[in-house]
């Protein structure tokens, strides 16, 4: 059984996030969590000067929140006609990653799925504000990241970059594989090297990966990076013709590298490609 948490702002690129999501594990019952936060909105709303109208501005915008979540949820289940799908519906007056966290704390939820905000285009794409405050804070947990107006493809073919310079864990693994053999995808490693790195240092990491490996099909590429990184794993995933990208986020993470900063804050990944994003921990 999937358990999934999905974000949603009722925009239709968030609705995008929540068919992917749906989308993942097509032969397993499939929980979905949405979630919403309106903690910004009552703060616009609410009065300092007024409690008793502040009551009835709060009673208001749960009740509108709460119908406009059973409508997003009546349509995903009609787009979803014929899969086992259950969607349960969260909202509070709580920053997004309270709720989040909360849920994660006390279900047994394997990942979140989220829309990042950008407009269309291969170079225009950039993962939002919401999204890099999501990233920084949840607790440890897979998160997808679907650009805005991306519409779903299957993904038969999975890129996990990385440096190899530092294991990924079982559990990481063991997640990827999931998605791997729910959809039958082919997965893709590739690293990206300078005439400055030494190969036998990243060989340990290699094979200890190759282990995990060993019961899914993938293919390796050594890939010299002439220009820069992330201009060079673009074109790998357009070469490749890959439908998913997996990265794994942590301290000094290779997804920091391709990004080019030393913030998360400041992230801009240029890809209209959804981003599976591991974390360090599980």
């Amino acid at each position: 059984m999937a358990s999934i948490i999905v974000p949603t702002d009722f925009s239709e690129n968030a609705y995008n996030a929540l068919f992917y999501a749906t989308q993942l594990f097509p032969d397993e019952n499939c929980t979905i969590y949405l979630v919403h936060s309106y903690e910004a909105t009552l703060n616009d709303s609410i009065s300092k000067m007024d409690p008793v109208a502040n009551e009835a501005i709060t009673a208001k915008l749960r009740s509108t929140v709460q119908s406009q979540l059973e409508q997003l949820s009546h349509r995903v289940q009609l787009d979803c006609a014929g899969y086992d799908l259950k969607v349960e519906l969260m909202y509070a007056a709580l920053p997004l990653n309270e709720i989040i966290n909360d849920l994660i704390e006390n279900l047994d939820v394997q990942l979140v799925v989220m829309g990042t905000k950008g407009a269309s285009g291969l170079n225009e794409i950039f993962i939002g504000s919401q999204a890099v405050d999501t990233i920084k804070n949840i607790s440890p947990i897979p998160l997808f990241l679907i650009p805005e107006n991306s519409n779903y493809i299957h993904p038969k073919n999975i890129a996990y970059a990385t440096d190899f310079k530092k294991n990924t864990l079982q559990n990481n693994i063991d997640f990827l594989k999931k998605i791997i053999k729910a959809n039958n995808s082919k997965l893709q490693l590739v690293h990206f090297h300078n005439e400055s790195d030494v190969q036998r240092e990243v060989e340990p990491q290699f094979n200890i990966l190759k282990e995990q490996l060993n019961d899914v099909e993938f293919t390796t590429h050594w890939v010299s990076s002439k220009q820069s990184v992330e201009s060079d794993l673009n074109q790998f995933c357009k070469t490749q013709n890959i439908n998913l990208l997996t990265l794994l986020f942590h301290k000094y993470s290779f997804l920091k590298s391709v990004l080019k900063t030393s913030t998360v804050e400041k992230i801009s990944f240029h890809t209209d490609l959804p981003l599976l994003i591991l974390p360090e921990e599980v």
